[in-house]
């Protein structure tokens, strides 16, 4: 699944699908994989997608990305307003993360640590032919999004997939 954190067709499709997606893997019917793009940051010249890209993935380190992801789809403001550095922190501390735990997400997030990584997803994505958001693919195959467009159609479509 690519995804933008800014984008409001991510936002649309996480409302829709999201939680399918998420118990679907859970449940062991498919490997759900997260590539976090941040084209949209020089679309609306800020750098909120890359902010939040790695504000996510320093979470994942105390097993809390999809807790985070949820909550920053959930609360994702107006495009091109941007998150703000509190709201984000704010996610982390609703995805659960207290302590010691926030304290090394904030020095996480202070220095930039997935920025890089977001980065390198961003171009080896728009290499493999990846060009908006979002962008689903089933075993290997980018999928046409009006063919999974209900919970149901998503389930069949990763249940023929994996026969």
């Amino acid at each position: 699944l690519y995804e933008d954190f800014q984008c409001p067709a991510c936002k649309q499709f996480e409302d829709q699908l999201g939680q399918t997606i998420e118990d679907l893997a859970s449940q062991g019917k498919g490997k759900l994989v997260y590539h976090v793009k941040n084209f949209l940051d020089d679309n609306l010249r800020n750098e909120w997608s890359t902010k939040a890209g790695n504000a996510a993935f320093c979470p994942a380190d105390a097993g809390k990305f999809q807790a985070f992801h949820d909550q920053a789809y959930a609360e994702q403001p107006t495009e091109g307003d941007g998150f703000t550095d509190e709201q984000l922190k704010g996610f982390a501390q609703t995805a659960g993360i207290t302590g010691a735990a926030l304290t090394t997400w904030q020095q996480c997030y202070d220095a930039g640590k997935y920025v890089d990584y977001v980065n390198s997803v961003e171009e080896a994505s728009f290499a493999a032919g990846v060009k908006g958001t979002p962008t689903v693919w089933i075993d290997g195959k980018e999928v046409d999004l009006s063919t999974i467009a209900s919970p149901e159609l998503l389930t069949q479509a990763i249940e023929n997939a994996t026969k």
